[in-house]
């Protein structure tokens, strides 16, 4: 049976409903310090997920000189360690696409729904890494099915 590994640094409330989740499923998983993703499944360790909890948290780690750095440097890790990489964001609001973020309204900042679309095609098309869209409560079965937890063997 496999085992999902679920980043250290994940906030308890804010993982809650991900690890009721997995425990529905009887999916076992363990609290581990992660150098790439917040998810990972012990049997494959060529695939992480990356939760952010919404689309101003993509925004931020793409174009904010502050974050951008730590962000950039998971991504080069990920890369360097051959480990495809999906960030998972749990914004919601209709936003199912890459597409969709152009029609976001950045209410905190100055970068547009457009200006995040681009950084984001421009992280998949220079390093590889997907990103995906779901609604909080869709999580953590999200995250099961990503790694191909709840089936016998790995799709990915």
């Amino acid at each position: 049976m496999s085992r999902i590994y679920v980043d250290t640094r994940e906030h308890p409330s804010a993982i809650r409903n991900i690890l009721a989740a997995f425990d529905r499923q009887g999916i076992e998983h363990e609290l581990r310090k992660l150098d790439v993703g917040d998810y990972r499944l012990d049997t494959n360790p060529a695939l992480a997920i990356d939760r952010k909890q919404s689309l101003g948290e993509v925004c931020t780690n793409l174009c904010s000189p502050g974050d951008k750095g730590r962000f950039w440097r998971e991504v080069q890790r990920a890369r360097e360690q051959r480990i495809k990489l999906i960030v998972l964001c749990e914004h919601g609001k209709g936003v199912r696409s890459i597409e969709d973020v152009a029609k976001w309204r950045n209410t905190y900042g100055l970068v547009s729904g457009r200006d995040l679309m681009e950084a984001i095609y421009k992280c998949h098309i220079s390093y590889g890494v997907e990103f995906l869209f779901c609604d909080k409560r869709e999580t953590g079965e999200r995250i099961i099915e990503l790694l191909g937890a709840g089936s016998s063997g790995n799709e990915n």
